[in-house]
């Protein structure tokens, strides 16, 4: 016997799932063991708009030559306040139902109902047979956030949750049919989940302020990178100079920063705006030779250089920690993001690039108030070919005043993106340091 069963027609069904009986949900509850109410403790969730999906029940699974002619309208939500578009849409495969509410956006010119926006629920249906046979919710105004739940029999579901485009969780067993869940208010779902499913990493406290400083920084650092200047092997020194990383030679000409030399003058604002000075070339260039390499790289450390990205990123990180504790020596290692849910870190190696979405959103939950030098670890050269750190770039994650997650990418003096790391080094890693940021950031000023 099903827990809730399912009407045979259309005026029962509806007035039994828009009743939605108290003492049987608390009977699902207890039957399952999940905990109770972990959503009404997390902040940031979707708007409810279950009031409107269970008004729009009947047409949602009535027959698809009826649902073809459902014409689009925007219903208000009694339960969030909210406007709310029920749509529909096809493809040669598909019918879909949609029901998007409006995005209360600071942007004037932002889209007022996004189909990828947080509480979207959409509901499809097979043209062949008319099954519904896939309720996909998004968990927040973005693509890469939502639940692909699917029947697994008339009366029981499975969830797969992906975050940051990355399946976290696949088929986890639901003890309800799709036409319960598009009924549902989005909170019982969660709750219904909450031993399977940490929601507490979904929907943070975005508020925090440590997210306006990581925020700060990277704007601030944008603000500026059009006073710089690109130039191979190149940095500023102490004394606000640029010169060559390699021989610690003043530039000739206009000078200018590579990728190293990018990373060093971020983190020298962080050095200028807290302790009044600039770091140091010479030390950033210290090898550690007892902590990575191997006995068939050693040979090719001065003509390969293949750990400098590597190096130079931990001692850029470690300066600032040393300076933080009134010169105390600091282990090269310990500002390495060495522990990621998920993930498995590889010691000098790092991370996947093609995972640094969900990484930067996992670690912008877990340490709010933190931005991140990453190194580019891929096989390079020939003679031999041989894996080194090649790249160095910045990148700011945050969540920004409307609660959206923010990876901002910089490198050498130019903006980019996550999108455009993935292209260039999908397949190869990326080693983490993290800085903590601090509104006393003060970009240094370029002497030409």
């Amino acid at each position: 016997m099903p827990i809730i069963k399912v009407m045979s027609t259309s005026k029962d069904r509806r007035r039994a799932t828009a009743a939605l009986p108290v003492m049987l949900l608390l009977m699902i509850v207890s039957s399952v063991g999940f905990l109770p109410a972990q959503s009404r403790r997390l902040t940031n969730l979707p708007p409810e708009t279950d009031d409107v999906r269970r008004l729009h029940l009947d047409s949602a699974f009535a027959p698809l030559s009826q649902l073809a002619g459902f014409r689009s309208r925007i219903d208000v939500s009694r339960e969030s306040g909210r406007r709310v578009l029920v749509t529909t849409e096809s493809n040669p495969g598909y019918r879909y139902m949609l029901f998007v509410p409006e995005v209360l956006s600071l942007e004037e010119d932002a889209e007022r109902f996004p189909i990828a926006s947080a509480g979207t629920y959409i509901l499809r249906r097979r043209l062949s047979d008319g099954k519904a046979d896939q309720l996909k919710i998004f968990l927040h105004s973005d693509p890469g956030f939502f639940l692909r739940i699917r029947p697994d029999s008339a009366s029981r579901t499975t969830l797969t949750l992906v975050v940051a485009g990355v399946r976290l969780s696949h088929e986890v067993p639901l003890p309800v049919s799709l036409e319960t869940l598009l009924a549902e208010p989005f909170e019982h779902l969660m709750d219904m989940t909450s031993r399977r499913v940490d929601w507490s990493m979904i929907y943070p406290d975005t508020a925090d302020p440590a997210y306006g400083d990581v925020a700060l920084v990277s704007r601030r650092t944008r603000g500026a990178l059009h006073t710089l200047s690109d130039a191979d092997d190149g940095a500023m020194d102490e004394h606000g100079n640029l010169v060559l990383i390699d021989t610690l030679v003043a530039q000739e000409g206009q000078g200018g920063l590579n990728c190293s030399g990018f990373a060093k003058w971020v983190v020298d604002g962080m050095s200028l705006g807290l302790h009044g000075s600039l770091l140091p070339v010479a030390p950033l260039k210290t090898k550690h030779f007892d902590l990575r390499g191997h006995g068939w790289t050693e040979p090719l450390e001065e003509t390969r250089d293949p750990y400098f990205g590597l190096d130079w990123t931990r001692n850029l990180a470690t300066a600032l920690l040393s300076a933080q504790r009134d010169g105390e020596t600091v282990h090269p290692e310990a500002a390495d993001v060495r522990s990621v849910a998920y993930h498995a870190y590889v010691r000098n190696v790092g991370y996947r690039v093609e995972r640094l979405p969900l990484i930067l959103y996992l670690l912008a939950v877990s340490e709010p108030g933190h931005f991140y030098l990453g190194s580019v670890s891929r096989e390079f050269g020939d003679d031999p070919p041989l894996h080194q750190h090649v790249h160095v770039v910045v990148l700011f994650p945050y969540f920004d005043e409307e609660g959206r997650f923010v990876v901002d990418v910089m490198e050498r003096n130019v903006e980019t993106s996550l999108a455009s790391l993935d292209r260039r080094y999908h397949s190869d890693s990326i080693h983490l340091v993290r800085i903590r940021a601090n509104r006393a950031f003060a970009p240094p000023a370029i002497q030409h």
